[in-house]
């Protein structure tokens, strides 16, 4: 061996790694290729100190906060963001499979994996804390960086690609979709017409989907229908720009991911501990519609795009909701039977009351709270009108439990019949004050 490589070599290996904490994965893995004992120090070490630093310092937010790295139920989410012992993370896996992610962003590759390596590192972002809720997500900001300076979100998806890249989009609610220029002008007018063209098509809420943006069987998401949802909104309220104040907007459309996060929705840290899901408090929903002559007349012409041009104007609503928790499922049977325990159904009712000065009577509604087979969280509930159940509505919480993102998904008919209406809707949970200065009592 020469002199040079059996001096540095001498060194402790405790020192040599304390040293590689400080270099880019990509050189680590150059140095690595020099000898046996350099490969064996990098790839074959005792403990995964070397892996962990390299991945903290990237940086990347701590696994171990992520509310996935516990199965905890806690009235202080902060109580979820101290770093358990019993949670070792497999470090070196997954920083290696961020890195690759990079090398597909920049140069091409396997999109499937690109897609999951998004999706998860969102997921896994760490949870807003009591104490912090200014400081942002050093995951959530990789992911938001490799996007907007990458062209992976204006790459054609191949059929299989779809779901993902709709379940990315959607999480990102157009906060890197450009606004300005010729280009991103076109872009924007045919995703607008593409995403009505898909809401407002009646046939895309059946029984077999439970009248909501699901899959057949609804168990699980179809994340092109919430995407569809989610830009047909946002660009409805971009369209109404200082007419429909920023604080009545969903903030997934201000924030971007960091709306994704676990715990960063509205008054969430003062949530009962069995009220997981964080539904007790003040909401604000936005309803959109078509007139009724014009649903049918798109639905009866072949659900063309073309119907939708660049001047047609369906109707916006604003709403704010007052919900309590009534119900939380304890029998063990029901439980054992549940994709996480630790999430039993919620049940839970209120009111709602619209913010025309012919909608201020309020109207109660009702509904429950589940984990779907696929781990996303479903909101189910009807508005009751004259006693009786009139509008249905089937959402899916966007990003993680309790995020400020909120609930995407559908309304239409309680009764579920032959022509019903339908549209999409954005429900966000806000602060006591904003609701009660738009809505005083």
């Amino acid at each position: 061996m020469p002199p040079h490589k059996s001096l540095f070599l001498s060194i402790p290996p405790e020192v040599t790694e304390h040293l590689l904490a400080f270099c880019h994965p990509r050189d680590v893995a150059a140095f690595s290729q020099t000898c046996h004992k350099a490969h064996a120090l990098v790839y074959n070490p005792t403990d995964q100190y070397l892996w962990r630093h390299l991945f903290l310092s990237y940086p990347f937010d701590d696994p171990r906060r992520s509310i996935n790295a516990s199965n905890t139920l806690s009235s202080d989410p902060k109580a979820l963001t101290s770093a358990p012992e019993t949670f070792s993370p497999d470090w070196r896996h997954e920083l290696q499979r961020r890195v690759h992610a990079e090398a597909i962003a920049h140069h091409g590759g396997d999109r499937h994996e690109l897609f999951d390596v998004f999706l998860d590192a969102i997921s896994n972002a760490a949870p807003l804390d009591s104490g912090n809720r200014t400081k942002p997500s050093a995951t959530l900001t990789w992911v938001h960086n490799l996007l907007s300076t990458t062209p992976i979100l204006n790459l054609f998806p191949i059929l299989s690609e779809f779901q993902k890249l709709s379940h990315l989009h959607a999480l990102l609610a157009l906060s890197l979709t450009p606004g300005h220029g010729a280009s991103a002008s076109d872009r924007l007018r045919l995703l607008r017409r593409s995403s009505r063209t898909y809401v407002y098509d009646l046939r895309n809420y059946t029984e077999q989907g439970q009248w909501g943006p699901f899959c057949e069987g609804a168990d699980r998401v179809d994340w092109m229908h919430v995407h569809a949802i989610v830009a047909t909104i946002a660009m409805n309220l971009r369209e109404f720009g200082a007419h429909w104040p920023r604080k009545f907007w969903p903030p997934a459309l201000v924030e971007g991911l960091e709306a994704t996060r676990a715990y960063s929705a509205s008054e969430v840290f003062k949530r009962s501990e069995r009220d997981w899901a964080g539904v007790e408090g003040y909401w604000m929903r936005i309803v959109c519609f078509c007139d009724y002559r014009d649903l049918i007349r798109f639905n009866a012409s072949g659900c063309r795009p073309a119907f939708f041009d660049d001047d047609y104007e369906e109707a916006s609503r604003l709403l704010c909701l007052n919900l309590r928790l009534t119900s939380v499922e304890s029998d063990p049977a029901v439980l054992a039977t549940l994709p996480d325990p630790s999430r039993p159904p919620l049940t839970f009712a209120g009111t709602m009351r619209g913010f025309n000065s012919d909608e201020v009577l309020d109207r109660a509604l009702k509904g429950t709270i589940a984990v779907m087979p696929d781990g996303n969280i479903r909101w189910s509930f009807v508005s009751i009108y004259d006693g009786h159940d009139q509008w249905s509505s089937e959402g899916v919480q966007l990003g993680n439990v309790c995020s400020a993102a909120g609930i995407v998904g559908a309304w239409t008919g309680a009764l579920h019949e032959h022509g019903d209406p339908s549209g999409p809707f954005w429900l966000f949970k806000t602060y006591v004050q904003t609701a009660k200065e738009a809505w005083p009592e």
